[in-house]
């Protein structure tokens, strides 16, 4: 019996050592592991115990020799799609597979506590809700009869930014396929933000989606009436797709800007947001201090032919003509190093020269009108000037009935007394007319141009329940106001102490 072991190790031996060359053309690195088990047999006793080792060597080679047939049927057998991490298709493949029910079989999840832009606001909201999808490694699942290989992968670069990749694989040669697939995405992601606007800003010169806002109606945002039809309508002529014909019939650059100035909180920058909610376009917000040539060009580039890109506050820099160069010389920049500098012939070429992208919607607002170079605001690059003001009369009437006259209900004031019985047995029209007669006492009191709409609609929203209250206590705040005013005055600023020096020289 021994010698039939023997024989048999021996036979086995032969019958390898026979095959190893063609082998160790598909498998390298198994010709020395055989010559090192050739080796340890010569000093096995027991013809058993070569048999064992020939056994194992099999089972090793053959797990290596499954993943290595996997990884040839994945690189010849498969079509594949990557996707970048910044770009929005990401959103549209990631809420698409956290969506799915085999996602909950990851066994490596990422975790994250806010929200992501694609996630609906729609139903009871929760408190701080956890978000978990498929993180670092491979995810098999099957879809309308067809195999799918999810990958995600993240790493830390050397500057702490994670690094993240991702791809879609099916097995099958028809890249059709796929793209159904995404195509699916797309129509998942698109109805989770169907009544939102997409936000976007820039990271490594690159544009990424950051939030989602549900979309902001023009009649929230309270200006002159005049001025907001005169701004809607030229938005929506200038995106007419026979507009863009006759711009292109003509050989004329296709697109529009706009600058909106005026002080803080008179609705500039939320007028933005209504405009780009209004024509379901997405909204681009760029930082120029921030930026620097290339980048500036770079991101200008990446735009999309329709969308809104705002540049806000851009008085809050300077351009230097002798030097050509923006640089950051607001208040708050003033003890820190510049992050990058702009320089003016880049930034009126990205506007308006041979390079610059079409289709698209510029709006540039600033607190400041006076501080801005005129070569900016030319027309080509402003097209309208339009003056956001402080709020007058009309605009205070406004603003009372857009908080209360929603809900006349708003009248019935519920602490027990007898005027609360008297206000249940009134009529829809006549707390209306009340509403009405209270917006005028209102307006009637607070000076035009003083204050801000943010500033009313602040006091507003702070008794958003009590009209009555709030046209009884307007006299306080507006007093509390000027106080807040003079305390926040720049008396003791280092830019007014810093002229006072140097009258005293």
């Amino acid at each position: 019996m021994a010698s039939s072991s023997n024989f048999s190790a021996s036979h086995i031996r032969s019958l390898l050592s026979e095959q190893t060359p063609f082998l160790n053309l598909f498998f390298p690195g198994l010709a020395p592991a055989t010559s090192s088990l050739w080796a340890l047999l010569t000093v096995v006793p027991n013809g058993y115990g070569g048999l064992l080792c020939v056994c194992g060597l099999l089972l090793l080679f053959g797990k290596y020799a499954s993943q290595y047939a996997v990884s040839l049927l994945e690189a010849h057998f498969t079509t594949t799609i990557d996707v970048p991490h910044r770009d929005e298709a990401y959103n549209m493949l990631i809420s698409w597979v956290c969506a799915q029910p085999f996602a909950q079989s990851a066994r490596t999840s990422l975790v994250t506590v806010n929200l992501k832009p694609t996630t609906s606001e729609d139903g009871p909201i929760d408190k701080k809700p956890l978000h978990f999808s498929p993180c670092n490694g491979r995810l098999y699942f099957w879809h309308k009869g067809n195999l799918f290989r999810f990958t995600r992968n993240r790493s830390q670069e050397k500057y702490g930014y994670m690094r993240e990749e991702v791809s879609l694989s099916y097995f099958g040669r028809n890249p059709d396929v796929l793209k159904e697939l995404l195509g699916e995405c797309r129509h998942h992601y698109m109805t989770l933000v169907e009544n939102k606007t997409c936000v976007f800003d820039h990271e490594d010169n690159r544009w990424k989606p950051s939030r989602s806002k549900n979309k902001r109606d023009a009649a929230t945002v309270v200006i002159k009436e005049k001025v907001k039809n005169m701004l809607i309508d030229d938005v929506d002529d200038f995106l007419n797709p026979r507009t863009r014909s006759w711009y292109y019939e003509r050989s004329l650059p296709y697109q529009r800007g706009y600058l909106f100035y005026g002080l803080p909180g008179t609705g500039k920058s939320s007028f933005s947001l209504s405009i780009a909610g209004r024509f379901s376009l997405d909204l681009y917000v760029l930082s120029i201090p921030s930026l620097n040539d290339r980048s500036l060009k770079t991101l200008f580039d990446e735009l999309p032919q329709r969308c809104v890109v705002l540049l806000e506050d851009v008085d809050a820099i300077g351009l230097d003509r002798s030097q050509g160069v923006i640089t950051d010389t607001s208040l708050d920049a003033r003890p820190q190093k510049s992050a990058g500098k702009v320089s003016l012939s880049t930034l009126l070429n990205v506007l308006d020269g041979m390079g610059s992208s079409e289709g698209r919607v510029l709006i540039m607002t600033t607190n400041h009108i006076e501080h801005l170079d005129p070569a900016l605001i030319r027309p080509g690059r402003a097209d309208m000037r339009v003056e956001f003001q402080l709020a007058d009369k009309d605009m205070v009437y406004q603003l009372f009935l857009f908080i209360y006259g929603s809900d006349p209900s708003n009248l019935i004031e519920h602490d027990g007394s007898e005027d609360s019985a008297d206000e249940d047995s009134k009529d829809n029209g006549t707390q209306i007319r009340e509403l009405c007669q209270l917006a005028k006492e209102l307006a009637a009191k607070i000076p035009e141009f003083e204050f801000s709409p943010a500033e009313i609609m602040s006091f507003l929203l702070a008794n958003k329940h009590l009209p009555r209250r709030a046209v009884v206590d307007v006299d306080a705040w507006m007093e509390k106001s000027r106080e807040e005013r003079k305390k926040l005055s720049r008396t003791n600023s280092w830019a007014l102490n810093d002229e006072d020096e140097a009258e005293d020289h």
